[in-house]
């Protein structure tokens, strides 16, 4: 009882194809890791699979720092501050006037 086999064998068009398949998965892997990246969560944001809900920003927002990835320099920290601390005096102006235009419509 012999098994019968195709003789074919592999060309070298498929043996690039299968080559690329398993090598350039693992060398995208690898590469995020050691860029200290998450490879799982990078393919999800390039297909769009997010688990949450994108949120846009208003179009009058200038804060430019929040939105980008960059690593945790002493620049970066002290920006990151810097804006903090502009957003809240904003904030107090805003409710400020919100105070002001209710204190209007009550007289």
């Amino acid at each position: 009882m012999y098994l019968i086999m195709a003789k074919t064998r592999m060309t070298p068009f498929s043996r690039l194809l299968l080559f690329l398949l398993v090598f350039l998965p693992l060398a995208y892997f690898g590469a995020s890791y050691y860029n200290g990246e998450d490879p799982v969560a990078n393919i999800k944001n390039a297909l769009g699979m997010n688990d949450s809900p994108r949120t846009e920003q208003p179009s009058g927002s200038t804060t430019s720092n929040s939105s980008d990835n960059k690593p945790a320099t002493f620049e970066n920290v002290q920006d990151l501050r810097d804006e903090i601390t502009e957003l809240k005096v904003d904030l107090a102006v805003t409710k400020e006037k919100l105070a002001r235009c209710q204190a209007d419509n009550v007289e």
